[in-house]
């Protein structure tokens, strides 16, 4: 097998094929790395059979191969991995191509983030109380000077303005005092999947006022016709129980695999 550094439109049209595949739809946390990480080509038999993205800290992101070569894949994965110099891997549970492969080669692993793709009912009545109002520009300095805390929604103020620019940010008040924001984002602007993101003001934490922001989120979400997912590191019990109480379930995790 021959790897062929290129770049992100020459594996679209795998990436396309690739993501269809999947039994559940990409999480946001990897989708977020795409832009900065580079992208790869695999061939053999003077054709294209697939390809990979490794990010810039030397970790696997995805990896996908044609049907016709799946039954090579495992050789090709061990190429890729000595080549690229590969540490980790990040591995949705439900990305089975790349599951087998790891698992084929006995790597060490660690759960560290669950994925709620499906739902059932809420465990929480809708807080009638709460309403959302749609950031715009106005908002940006408000937002950025609440708890430091709230960077686990959006990292800089340049972020937050390109959330505010392509997706939707909300604020949420209740009796009009402000207990939080939300964010509904597209995982992929080619699809109609998206991820809610949440965070709760520190005054108003251990209320339920994350439930009923993923309650509001999730509902806009599926009035624009898009589907709606979350997603949260392991250690984030709280988080996690959030989603859980919103009607959110897990059957999937995100693994981290070590080469070395």
């Amino acid at each position: 097998m021959e790897i062929v550094k290129t770049t992100c439109d020459k594996i679209k049209n795998y990436r396309v094929e690739y993501l269809n595949s999947l039994p559940a739809f990409q999480e946001l946390f990897i989708e977020i790395m795409i832009n900065n990480s580079d992208y790869y080509l695999l061939k053999a038999e003077n054709e294209n059979v697939g390809y990979a993205i490794k990010n810039n800290d030397r970790v696997l992101i995805e990896f996908y191969v044609v049907n016709k070569y799946v039954s090579n894949s495992n050789d090709f994965f061990r190429q890729l991995l000595k080549e690229l110099s590969i540490s980790e891997i990040y591995c949705k549970s439900f990305d089975f191509l790349l599951l087998n492969n790891c698992l084929l080669n006995s790597f060490p692993y660690r759960v560290i983030g669950v994925l709620f793709r499906d739902y059932v009912e809420p465990l929480v009545r809708t807080d009638t109380e709460i309403t959302m109002l749609k950031s715009d520009f106005s908002s940006v300095d408000f937002l950025l000077n609440q708890d430091n805390s709230i960077k686990e929604l959006f990292e800089t103020e340049q972020q937050l303005k390109e959330f505010i620019t392509t997706d939707n940010v909300f604020e949420f008040y209740r009796n009009n005092e402000f207990v939080g924001c939300g964010m509904v984002l597209r995982t992929n602007p080619d699809w109609t999947f998206c991820d809610l993101g949440v965070w709760v003001n520190p005054l108003k934490r251990g209320n339920g006022i994350g439930s009923q922001i993923i309650l509001k989120l999730r509902e806009f979400a599926i009035k624009h016709g898009m589907e709606p997912s979350c997603g949260c590191s392991i250690e984030n019990i709280a988080s996690q129980k959030t989603i859980e109480k919103s009607g959110f379930v897990s059957k999937y995790k995100l693994i981290e695999f070590t080469t070395k």
